[in-house]
């Protein structure tokens, strides 16, 4: 027992080193988000100078693009330290204590080898760059060596956070009395995994087919995100083993320096941290709070009318704000304590809050149409506006449904004070900001003022300044919707890494053609195949997060679909739609737990029994979408006439 003490102990002191670290990871993850706050400054700059002016900022892209490099590296250390990277515990929640710290520990050691590696390769790209004295842009002077660096300060300091925690995780196996065939395991997989990739990554000594690799390769990412290891680690690790097997370990060497640098510092992505952060400045500006009051004043004397000033209120919340954790958020907080209040059924009240937040993605601007209309090249603006209908369309549904529920079932939804007409019309003003922010970027886009990556950096300045207007803004309160914007861009980011990665891997695999052969000589019809893939997906979103069936199964499953003849504009929203569901669908939608989260006296099973009627009210739409194709395709086409 002594001896144990004096192991923890200097463990302890080691966690007490490193944990010296952190106000540093707190200021640079502050330097983080004031960087990305005086990228959308400067975007919005330049395009009132261009338009109004005649006269853009020279270099504006090239500029934006190594702010970015350094708003995300700057900040992936401390989002780590938040556990703010993104993982799926449907197993490892599961397990008892001694399997789980193994499992974690397994994870904790995979993901410091991996980082180890991207150290060096961004170290080696950093010294190159230096030699050369390379350049960002052959068109704006600006050196690559400083923004490469940053690089390896980002992963260094992540690497540090995870050797502390791997360094807590021996202080509790040592408390837990782990014998030493926990401790082989713990070591053991990590080196076996070691030693099986150092064969693997040796082409020469394998006769595998290409598309046989890529079903593989998927196969072992699944199994990692069913380890919980982090998505973004998951991604990079498999696509760094499978690509070296491919094309030899030089090659996934340079790509996994080259891919940190290079898809991070791409305007083209740019177009996400924009729109975060103009949903982020909304949520903290409160825009949410103020629509469901109003809508509250105007139905809520109806049986149900709480229910339905509920989804009202997230389908406006859903025009500026492109996520549903967000609306989740909002909604749980200022809609789920006046329900309580008025006794209605929580099964009704956390359904409506789930299924209304559900809207987020779906109506634009949306953050699942930017990186599916990213991955495919399909134009974001054309995506937005065709989810406009079918985002009415469910909210409809939702409707619908709270009605059917309250005339089976009146004490579900009892009726609340009816306001005077003078208080609804003064209501009404709530919906401004929200009115103002959507026909400015969808409005802006669509005339041509400015491109959809600049309207996400006009949205965010306009909630900004509307907020400014209605004195909104506190301190602290903006300071919060600046955080919370870096640590979900940078884990954004670190899983975009991955996923470009992957996607790279499997194009070199051809299973994209490959699965298309298959289709062809399986006699499957267009119809057949978009089924298909939704049930798929469908089943996939129940156990599996979002961001990596986009990441995943996009680039596979859209080009099959090109070749079938099939819109790529109504395939990509059934797609997107479906994936969506799995936000709020039993039993790991990320939703349920954020409503959990902020409701602890309701139980899971009521949560999840509340939201099935209203993944029925999506899959409904989905059918009605899926019968009807113009719900989706005819707007875009009107608005391009």
């Amino acid at each position: 027992m002594e001896l144990i003490k004096q192991d923890v102990s200097g463990l302890n002191k080691m966690i007490h080193v490193l944990d010296k670290l952190n106000p540093f990871n707190r200021w640079a993850n502050f330097l983080g988000v004031a960087v990305l706050f005086l990228m959308v400054c400067l975007t919005f700059i330049d395009v009132i100078m261009r338009y109004i002016f005649n006269s853009p900022i020279k270099g504006v892209l090239e500029i934006t693009e190594v702010m970015m490099v350094m708003a995300i590296f700057l900040a992936i250390a401390h989002t780590q330290n938040e556990k703010g990277h993104v993982s799926i515990d449907l197993v490892i929640a599961r397990l008892k204590s001694k399997p789980k710290l193994i499992l974690e520990f397994i994870n904790g050691l995979l993901g410091l080898g991996l980082f180890i590696i991207m150290i060096w390769q961004s170290v080696m790209r950093t010294m190159l760059a230096i030699n050369k004295n390379s350049m960002h842009s052959q068109y704006f002077p600006l050196p690559d060596a400083p923004f490469t660096a940053i690089v390896v300060l980002g992963c260094l300091a992540l690497c540090l956070i995870l050797i502390r925690d791997l360094l807590k995780l021996a202080i509790e196996a040592q408390q837990q009395r782990l014998r030493w065939y926990h401790w082989s395991l713990i070591f053991g997989v990590p080196i076996t995994i070691l030693i099986l990739a150092l064969f693997w990554m040796q082409p020469d000594l394998w006769g595998l087919s290409l598309p046989l690799v890529g079903l593989i390769g998927v196969i072992i990412s699944l199994t990692f995100f069913l380890m919980g290891m982090p998505i973004a680690f998951a991604l990079i690790l498999t696509s760094f083993l499978f690509i070296g097997h491919i094309r030899g370990t030089p090659t996934a060497l340079n790509i996994i320096g080259t891919d940190l640098y290079r898809t991070v510092g791409s305007y083209t992505w740019s177009v996400l941290p924009f729109f975060v952060m103009m949903g982020y400045l909304c949520f903290f500006a409160k825009f949410g709070e103020d629509l469901f009051f109003s809508a509250y004043k105007w139905v809520g004397h109806l049986r149900g009318g709480m229910a339905v000033a509920t989804v009202g209120a997230c389908t406006a919340f859903a025009a500026i704000v492109g996520d549903s954790v967000s609306a989740t958020a909002t909604m749980g907080a200022v809609a789920m304590p006046q329900m309580k209040k008025y006794s209605y059924d929580n099964r009704l009240s956390v359904g409506c809050i789930i299924g209304g937040a559900s809207l987020g993605p779906i109506i634009p601007p949306s953050v699942v149409f930017i990186l599916y209309g990213l991955l495919t090249n399909t134009s974001i603006g054309n995506l937005f506006v065709a989810g406009i209908i079918p985002g009415l369309l469910i909210t409809l549904c939702f409707i619908l449904i709270i009605f059917i529920w309250c005339r089976i079932k009146p004490d579900a939804g009892p009726s609340g004070p009816k306001a005077k007409w003078r208080e609804r019309a003064i209501s009404l003003k709530a919906g401004g900001p929200v009115l103002i922010l959507f026909v400015v970027v969808i409005g802006g886009i669509y005339i041509g003022v400015f491109t959809p990556t600049e309207g996400g950096a006009i949205g965010a300045m306009v909630a900004f300044i509307l907020g400014l207007i209605m004195k909104r803004w506190t301190w602290n309160g903006f300071m919060n919707s600046l955080l919370e914007t870096g640590k979900v861009v940078s884990m954004v980011f670190l899983i975009i890494v991955g996923g470009t990665m992957f996607t790279r891997f499997a194009a070199w695999c051809d299973l994209s053609n490959t699965i298309s052969t298959l289709i062809t000589n399986a006699g499957f019809t267009p119809t057949i195949y978009v089924l298909v893939i939704l049930l798929f997906l469908l089943i996939a979103g129940c156990f599996i997060d979002l961001m990596p069936l986009l990441l995943i199964g996009v680039p596979i499953f859209h080009p099959i679909a090109v070749h079938l003849g099939i819109d790529p504009l109504w395939f990509g929203l059934l797609v997107c739609l479906t994936i969506n569901v799995g936000s709020f669908t039993p039993p790991v939608g990320m939703n349920l737990f954020v409503l959990k989260g902020l409701n602890r006296d309701i139980p899971m099973s009521t949560i999840y029994w509340g939201s099935i009627p209203f993944v029925a009210g999506t899959l409904l739409a989905i059918v009605i979408l899926i019968l009807v194709p113009s719900l989706v395709t005819w707007l875009p086409a009107v608005m391009k006439m």
